[in-house]
């Protein structure tokens, strides 16, 4: 699973990967686990216009 603060690690690096460019395949953490939905919903986050 992951704790309340890996997740949100998770999220911020998800942010920080995006806005490095890097491909969503970057994502360290295995299928299937909270901590690369938090991942891919950070990366998701930063590569979403601003509005």
């Amino acid at each position: 699973m992951g704790s309340r603060a890996e997740l949100t690690r998770a999220l911020l690096a998800g942010r920080t990967a995006a806005r490095a460019e890097q491909p969503m395949t970057a994502c360290p953490h295995p299928p299937r686990t909270l901590l690369r939905t938090a991942w891919l919903r950070g990366y998701g986050q930063a590569a979403e216009p601003a509005e």
